[in-house]
């Protein structure tokens, strides 16, 4: 009644936002009351009733509690007469009225429902330890759903405003990403993405990185659980994290497919995992299997595929190209130029090559700032008029995609022959090769072993 009175009374009010102000307060202090403060007294009382053989309302009421209902009356009725005098504003009396009205009307559910059963905790026997199962989360940075504008926007949108990716304050990057990157971009890369994607399989990095998942779990035995999220898009960190959890996994291995560090890439992966476990109220152990950029399984399965890719011959200069990084980035102190480094130097080593056989480079810049260099696309067409076989391998790629088949299979290799170039070779991505998945198995085993349960 009191409740209805008050909105009642609330209609009165001079405007609109007054009213849903004085109602929104109103009914919040109010149902916080009810649930705190007269469901304490609530409480009290059913237990003092149920204390009596035969118990009656008046039995459970002090002298009190007739005072505080007629004070209460005295101050209804004191508010509205100085609302119609108009002291008050009919919004403050109504907001109110309102509050009372939904304190007690929270607080009366009490002793109308049934009280719930105490949640049993009694154990007579020490329980069993249940260390569950170890789940292995493989992930990568994920791709768009579908080769079309809209599908390669939302995509974009959610990995360009990760703010470990963008370094930029997010009140000048909102406007520029959501009012010309996406739109001109968006459509360009859809148009590249449709050159690379299979009706069948979907995208490229997609396929593989699902392949790599089946090929790592075929190696594992049965104690471990193995599922797939990505970074961006689905299927999501969040969903392979709750199978995991509901498989019964107490211990979380997560495999970042990079082999080189970076804050824009593993490091944003590690700090999402940990946002969504911390999350969680039973929360499972979690490990990183480490960066390995000079790690001798993986060093030694690019080999592999590079050696594959020179059947006919070696080349005349090998190029050994990383994804490109804003320069800002390394002087911050992202360690990725180092690991790029440590990869280039083992697998020369591994390849047997001289240092003036091959040469570190970046590619896929992005925005006017300088990156990382040399550019893929300025170094590799600058070298026909010393080499006329060159070959390209992309050691920071675990998986082929849109950078490695569209921008180096298709663009890079047009610009090398209108230069002069015979022949480009380009290495596939490790994939899943069987050296590679061996390597990523034993990594993950050794860093499951030093997991805490």
């Amino acid at each position: 009644m009191l409740a209805w009175r008050g909105v009642i009374m609330l209609q009165k009010a001079e405007t609109t936002w007054g009213l849903i102000l004085a109602a929104v307060l109103g009914a919040l202090v109010g149902v916080a009351k009810g649930n705190f403060v007269l469901g304490k007294t609530a409480r009290r009382n059913i237990k003092r009733m149920e204390a009596i053989p035969s118990p009656r309302p008046w039995n459970v009421f002090t002298s009190k509690f007739y005072v505080l209902i007629l004070l209460m009356i005295g101050l209804g009725v004191g508010l509205r007469s100085l609302a119609a005098a108009e002291v008050l504003p009919w919004a403050l009396v109504g907001g109110i009225y309102l509050g009372i009205g939904l304190a007690l009307l929270v607080a009366s559910r009490l002793y109308l429902l049934p009280p719930r059963p105490p949640l049993p905790t009694r154990t007579d026997h020490i329980p069993e330890r249940d260390d569950g199962r170890t789940g292995l989360l493989v992930t990568n940075l994920g791709t768009p759903d579908a080769p079309t504008g809209g599908a390669v926007r939302r995509y974009l949108r959610e990995f360009l405003s990760d703010r470990r990716v963008v370094e930029v304050p997010a009140i000048f990057w909102a406007p520029l990403l959501n009012g010309i990157i996406l739109p001109i971009r968006g459509a360009r890369s859809a148009r590249a993405y449709r050159k690379v994607w299979d009706e069948e399989t979907g995208s490229p990095l997609m396929h593989y990185t699902r392949a790599i998942t089946d090929g790592i779990r075929e190696r594992l035995d049965d104690t471990w659980v193995v599922e797939m999220g990505m970074r961006y898009g689905s299927p999501s960190l969040e969903d392979a994290i709750r199978k995991l959890h509901e498989s019964g996994c107490r211990r979380i291995v997560a495999l970042p497919l990079y082999p080189q560090y970076s804050n824009t890439t593993t490091g944003t992966t590690q700090a999402r995992i940990s946002e969504l476990i911390s999350a969680m109220r039973d929360q499972p152990a979690v490990s990183f299997v480490p960066p390995f950029p000079d790690d001798p399984g993986y060093v030694s399965a690019l080999a592999a595929r590079v050696r594959e890719a020179c059947a006919d011959g070696p080349p005349d200069h090998y190029v050994f190209s990383f994804h490109g990084l804003p320069e800002d980035y390394v002087k911050r102190g992202d360690p990725y130029v180092e690991h790029c480094a440590r990869t280039s130097w083992a697998l020369a080593t591994e390849l047997g090559l001289e240092r003036h056989q091959w040469e570190m480079i970046f590619q896929s810049r992005f925005g006017p700032q300088p990156w990382l260099q040399p550019y893929l696309d300025e170094y590799v067409p600058g070298l026909t008029d010393r080499y006329k076989r060159v070959l390209v391998t992309t050691p920071g790629f675990a998986a082929d995609c849109l950078e490695t088949i569209e921008e180096v299979g298709m663009e890079l290799r047009d610009d090398f022959e209108e230069a002069g170039g015979e022949e480009l070779i380009v290495v596939p991505a490790l994939n899943d090769s069987p050296p590679w998945l061996d390597a990523l198995a034993r990594m993950v085993q050794e860093t499951g072993a030093s997991t805490p349960s």
